[in-house]
C-alpha cells in the first residue's frame, strides 16, 4: 500500500478587501496551490490540493483554521517543509495561504 503525504497547516483566507474570496469554504475543499512548480515554459504550475477542515466549516474570508491538505500528487509538494507559507489559489488569484505546521505520511 502506498503511503499518503498528508500536511498539517493553518489555513488563512483573505478578505475581499485584500483580494480574496467574497464567500466561506466549507469543511472541505480543493484549491490550487503554488508550492513553487514550474510549467515547461518555465511559467508558474498550480498543484490541486485537498483542504480538511479540523473543526466543522466554513472559513469564512479573514479566518484561519487548522486544516490537513491531502496534495492530488505528492511529488511536487515533496520539497514542502515545517513552517513554509503557502500561497492558495482560485484560477489565478490568491485566495489566501496555508502555513505549514507538520508533514506527515500516512
Amino acid at each position: 500500500m502506498r503511503e499518503r503525504l498528508l500536511i498539517r497547516a493553518v489555513v488563512r483566507l483573505l478578505t475581499p478587501e485584500e483580494g480574496g474570496s467574497h464567500g466561506p469554504m466549507g469543511k472541505e475543499f480543493r484549491p490550487n496551490w503554488n508550492v513553487g512548480s514550474r510549467a515547461d515554459d518555465v511559467q508558474m504550475a498550480l498543484d490541486g490540493g485537498f483542504v480538511t477542515l479540523d473543526d466543522a466549516g466554513p472559513l469564512v474570508p479573514g479566518q484561519e483554521k487548522e486544516a490537513v491538505i491531502e496534495p492530488l500528487l505528492s511529488e511536487p509538494w515533496l520539497h514542502v517543509a515545517q513552517g513554509m507559507e503557502i500561497p492558495m489559489h482560485a484560477g489565478a488569484r490568491v485566495i489566501g495561504s496555508a502555513c505549514v505546521l507538520e508533514i506527515v505520511w500516512a
